[in-house]
Order: structure tokens, then C-alpha cells, then sequence
């Protein structure tokens, strides 16, 4: 299964993370929410599935509000490639928010070789 971590090791490395006041480490920490919230971990903390589902939600939200705009605007006002190029990033914002709502979930670790 796992491998046992020194616990000293352990206790250092969370001090380590949580000095987040001076300019090298503040943009670790940011990294790893990044990274959490990009490429997602196979069993996330409440607090961070929480917040994964919130900026999936509020992506989602965006691009499906945005997507509504230009179908109007393509109603009152006729095809232009401005609501072509809105339409996309709407698509884009929906599938952003797609992948990031569903970092919130646990799922199976992939074995190591």
C-alpha cells in the first residue's frame, strides 16, 4: 500500500507550507491549489472538494450565462463571428468548470509500476 513517513519529517514539512507570508513560498502554496485544481488528487480534504465544486459551479455558471447572451444577441441581431468567438469561450468556460467540479470527488489512485 503506502510507504510509512518519518513523523519529525512530516511535522517539518507542514511548518514548511504553512509559512506562507514571504514571496517564494506564497507561490508554492498557490502552485499546489493550482495543481489540485487542474490535475485533481485521488482523496481530497472536505475543504477541497468544497472549493472544487464551487469554481466548477461558478465556471459552469459563467459559461452557460455568457452562452444564453450570445444566443440572444444571435436572435435580435443576426449571425456575426463575435458571437461565434463568444459562443466558443462560453464552451470553454463550461468544460473548464466541468473538469474542476469533477476534481471534487474521490477517485482510485493509479498503481505505480
Amino acid at each position: 500500500m503506502g510507504h510509512r513517513r518519518n513523523p519529525d519529517k512530516l511535522v517539518d514539512e507542514f511548518r514548511v507550507r504553512q509559512q506562507n507570508i514571504v514571496f517564494p513560498d506564497t507561490v508554492r502554496n498557490g502552485s499546489l491549489v493550482d495543481l489540485f485544481l487542474w490535475k485533481g488528487s485521488p482523496n481530497p480534504a472536505l475543504v477541497q472538494r468544497i472549493a472544487a465544486w464551487m469554481f466548477g459551479l461558478v465556471f459552469m455558471g459563467f459559461g452557460g450565462e455568457t452562452f444564453y447572451y450570445a444566443v440572444v444577441e444571435r436572435v435580435e441581431n443576426g449571425f456575426s463571428f463575435g458571437i461565434v468567438f463568444l459562443a466558443a469561450m462560453s464552451l470553454a468556460a463550461v468544460l473548464l468548470g466541468i473538469r474542476v467540479f469533477r476534481n471534487g470527488f474521490t477517485r482510485r489512485a493509479k498503481p505505480e509500476p
